[in-house]
């Protein structure tokens, strides 16, 4: 299957990103297209892009090139990702023993959130979920959390551009109504949606914090509305809640978790 997918263009791409190294971290046009064996006009029309994107900087005196910003974000996410799924990984077990439903693990991304790790139900009725998936900001009970509790202008960036997708009937899709849900989710320090993003769905999430107080990501537990009571809904959130306080505890966070964590409104 990656023989049918694979694109050429892309391959270059990530060729020339891998020609930087700690022993090269700055390269010339000449040298990028000596070492991959590719023309420099194809070459200058990669490293151009990527300059665009913010991937790689060109030092305007000497004309090398370099590794950007961007791929310095990219790699902060990755490795929060990555130390954030091993530390959470006892509590989404336990989580998922408890509930016998889908459990997942999501971090912040500036296009939307992520989940990084995912334990399915092992009943047959269940709700699906997928690691890698990227998750919209105005539906899904993990995604609304993490929103919540992001820094108040980088959250207002993300609620100013608008253009919400409806997925159900229960979908928020307008700003000012998404705004009251989040304020509610900072007062009592979890999320409760059902049917906003499928229609039989039903989630319970809960933030989890770092040692600087920062949002890291969110826990949550997905069930079928048709076999969740209120009694349950509420098991869930108590479940949920102490998970995502024991992950913020392995990450340093010094307190437990408030009510209405200090997140501006």
């Amino acid at each position: 299957m990656a023989g049918t997918y694979f694109l050429e263009s892309v391959d270059r791409v990530m060729k020339v990103l891998d020609a930087f190294t700690t022993e090269a971290p700055e390269l010339r046009l000449t040298d990028l297209s000596e070492r991959l064996g590719i023309p420099k006009p194809q070459v200058l029309r990669i490293v151009s892009t990527l300059e665009t994107g913010g991937y790689l900087v060109r030092d305007p005196h000497t004309k090398r090139y370099r590794l950007g910003i961007q791929l310095f974000h990219l790699g902060m996410v990755v490795r929060q990702g990555l130390d954030l799924r091993r530390v959470a990984q006892p509590y989404l077990q336990r989580l998922a023993a408890e509930t016998r439903e889908t459990v997942g693990l999501f971090v912040a991304d500036s296009h939307g959130p992520v989940c990084i790790d995912v334990i399915e139900s092992p009943r047959g009725l269940r709700i699906f979920a997928a690691a890698g998936r990227r998750m919209p900001w105005n539906a899904g009970t993990s995604a609304k959390v993490i929103l919540a509790y992001l820094p108040a202008e980088e959250r207002e960036t993300i609620l100013a551009r608008g253009d919400f997708r409806r997925y159900t009937n229960q979908t928020i899709t307008d700003p000012d109504r998404l705004r009251a849900v989040l304020a509610e989710i900072r007062r009592t320090g979890h999320h409760v949606g059902i049917r906003d993003l499928d229609d039989e769905g039903l989630g319970v999430a809960a933030p989890i914090f770092d040692h600087d107080a920062h949002v890291a990501g969110a826990i949550s537990v997905a069930a079928p509305v048709s076999r969740t009571s209120e009694e349950e809904v509420c098991r869930f959130i108590d479940l949920v809640r102490t998970a995502a306080a024991g992950a913020s505890r392995q990450l340093g966070h010094p307190v437990p978790i408030p009510m209405s964590a200090a997140a501006d409104d």
